[in-house]
């Protein structure tokens, strides 16, 4: 069994679920994060109590989403790539073995 965490743009969340779906992921969680790391960041008005001041600034911070899985070997290969062959799908992917699961 392979775990997968998965890190992308908050757009391309539906994108990547697709995928899990078409490759019969039987569970998923997300999780709407902020994150800094080598993605663009893109500009935005700055408001004050409210009020937009016409000011432009970039955020330290950008909004990503964290998609988490657990898939049989043979699958995480196929989705990986899947992922990857998309070329609207930016963000990381990593991958860890899972040594045992229990069910409660």
């Amino acid at each position: 069994m392979k775990g997968l965490i998965i890190y992308v743009k908050e757009n391309n969340f539906n994108a990547v679920k697709q995928i899990l779906i078409d490759n019969q992921v039987g569970g998923i969680t997300y999780f709407d994060i902020m994150g800094q790391g080598p993605l663009d960041r893109e500009a935005t008005e700055r408001i004050v109590q409210g009020y937009k001041t016409g000011e432009k600034y970039t955020p330290e911070f950008a909004r990503r989403t964290r998609i988490e899985t657990i898939v049989d070997d043979t699958k995480a290969s196929a989705i990986i790539a899947a992922i990857k062959s998309d070329n609207n799908i930016h963000g990381k992917i990593f991958t860890f073995d899972i040594a045992e699961s229990h069910d409660l």
